[in-house]
């Protein structure tokens, strides 16, 4: 073998056996983690804009920006997960009917609640502060609104990445106080004074939505 051909020979040996070794996993971990930060935090942006320009939309009637917002909710909003969350302790007590129409009415609740808030906004801006690893599944996407008169708005959001690989947000956070925790508190009360009967709920949950939609 020649020396030119040993020479090539082994700088191809090296770059196989010792140059891997040089980019740790670590590397790699670090890389990944960048990569889910941005998503995670592009998640939040765009939502946040299509929603405010969907909802502000004066050509739009209510109809309209309820369709339109139900699709951003079901594309960026891991819904099934923040219903059965919220039910909490009563998820095992519910009958597989009972969990059904919950998990249909509890969306619908959601989007009527936040569809009537967000649409209320008027020259507000959210603006995306930072997000940070909460485990190797979540991060918080820390953000605030703006608003022409009065301070901001502190709104932080948990995004999840789920089984599938796709990351969805499963909670807000306005002011530190956990809208998922605070549902959660609000049907455990409504559960609990109908006897711990889920239908009690249910009943409650048609009768905001029947008044929200109309």
């Amino acid at each position: 073998m020649t020396l030119r051909k040993l020479l090539v020979v082994s700088v191809a040996a090296f770059t196989l056996t010792v140059a891997p070794a040089l980019v740790s996993p670590s590397f790699f971990s670090a890389h990944a983690e960048a990569s889910s930060e941005k998503s995670a935090t592009a998640l939040v942006e765009n939502l946040g804009k299509e929603a405010v320009t969907l909802l502000s939309n004066e050509k739009l009637d209510a109809d309209a920006k309820r369709a339109g917002f139900d699709k951003l909710v079901s594309r960026d909003f891991d819904m099934n997960l923040i219903g059965r969350f919220v039910l909490g302790k009563h998820w095992r007590k519910a009958s597989s009917e009972q969990k059904s129409e919950y998990q249909e009415l509890f969306k619908r609740y959601i989007i009527t609640t936040y569809q009537k808030r967000i649409g209320e906004y008027s020259g507000e801006n959210l603006t995306i502060l930072k997000a940070k690893p909460l485990n190797k599944n979540e991060y918080l996407v820390k953000s605030q609104i703006i608003r022409p008169k009065g301070p901001p708005i502190k709104l932080d959001w948990r995004v999840r990445t789920n089984k599938s690989g796709e990351q969805k947000i499963v909670d807000i956070v306005v002011e530190n106080v956990s809208m998922a925790l605070t549902h959660r508190d609000e049907f455990s009360s409504v559960i609990s004074k109908n006897g711990g009967n889920v239908d009690g709920l249910i009943s409650t949950l048609k009768k905001h939505i029947a008044a929200a939609e109309s």
